[in-house]
């Protein structure tokens, strides 16, 4: 997949189609919108484009509210691509691009710059200045320039229709579960492993890794995670306190996780972690000991969680996400 940016339009291009949205998360909704984008440019031997936006329109919009992200921006790049798409065109995302209205957004961007001949979107979809564009004004653009509009509907999940605010607001309360049906693969955060306190070992008998966390990313609803950890192409099952240490008294959100049945020295290794099911709250015990019995519990049922997983009862792996930038 090539990566484009604004300053290389226009391009001239066999027959393109192209879908364009924001895309964090790479969710169900939005890989429907890359299916049908591929398969359409296939069918007329043609280019299949997806059209993002870096920053996330809201860190500039509204820079007051901080917008966790889903994905970081490696993270998408690296879902759109699995998903099949020829090229990217990542539009900078600025006041100026905000203030653009929608019809010169369309002329001056997918048809002078693109070419195209199909637009994929999905239902919902709202574009230019005040969002004043959404699927009808498209329809009337593309009779006015010559291209085809397909409006893709909602997909659901469990009656849910999936979109990137149900996730976000799925993942800040734990439910790992069902945000691994909505996405089509499980929720990770990303990161190098730093040194800790070196209590994981040294008093509990438990030796953790130490992820330095993402400050754009967003992070799950503290507690304790059954979880699958990769890095070196190697994947293994673990167990995750996402939190503040309440025993120790830490004053900083850390994620620490216990990787079952390994030895060696991953300081300064990217590793993900695949969040499956969140087993319980963080808690305050009155003695190391008292701590370590409890893991030994965690593990135990991480154990089962995973091992039934891995016998296929729970949502596969899907779609690869890369790694993440890293910043403290």
């Amino acid at each position: 997949m090539k990566i484009l940016r604004r300053e290389d339009l226009p391009v001239h291009l066999p027959y393109v189609v192209a879908t364009i949205g924001n895309f964090d998360g790479v969710h169900l909704g939005h890989q429907a919108l890359f299916r049908e984008t591929v398969r359409r440019a296939r069918a007329k031997g043609g280019q299949a484009v997806a059209i993002t936006f870096d920053p996330h329109p809201l860190q500039v919009l509204r820079p007051e509210i901080p917008l966790k992200l889903i994905c970081t921006f490696e993270q998408k790049v690296k879902l759109i691509e699995a998903a099949g798409l020829d090229y990217l065109l990542v539009l900078e995302f600025t006041p100026e691009l905000a203030q653009l209205e929608a019809e010169d957004f369309v002329e001056e961007i997918l048809v002078r710059g693109l070419g195209i001949k199909e637009l994929v979107v999905g239902y919902d979809y709202r574009f230019g200045r005040g969002r004043r564009g959404d699927t009808e004004l498209l329809r009337i653009l593309g009779k006015r320039f010559g291209f085809e509009v397909v409006v893709v509907p909602p997909q659901k999940v469990n009656g849910l229709t999936v979109s990137s605010t149900l996730v976000r607001e799925l993942v800040a309360e734990g439910e790992m579960r069902l945000v691994a049906k909505l996405l089509g693969r499980p929720y990770q955060i990303c990161g190098r492993v730093v040194p800790g306190h070196g209590r994981g070992k040294r008093l509990l008998g438990f030796p953790t890794a130490n992820l330095k966390l993402n400050r754009e990313k967003l992070v799950p609803k503290t507690g304790v995670y059954a979880v699958e950890v990769t890095f070196d192409g190697q994947r293994y099952p673990g167990v995750m306190n996402l939190g503040f240490n309440p025993t120790f008294g830490d004053r900083y959100l850390s994620a620490e996780v216990h990787i079952f049945d390994f030895e060696g020295d991953l300081y300064g290794k990217e590793i993900c972690i695949a969040l499956i099911e969140r087993l319980r709250d963080e808690m305050k015990f009155s003695s190391p000991e008292e701590l370590a019995a409890q893991i030994a519990k965690d593990c135990e049922m991480a154990r089962k969680i995973l091992s039934e997983r891995e016998k296929g009862e729970e949502v596969g792996h899907g779609m690869p996400e890369g790694k993440e930038s890293q910043v403290v």
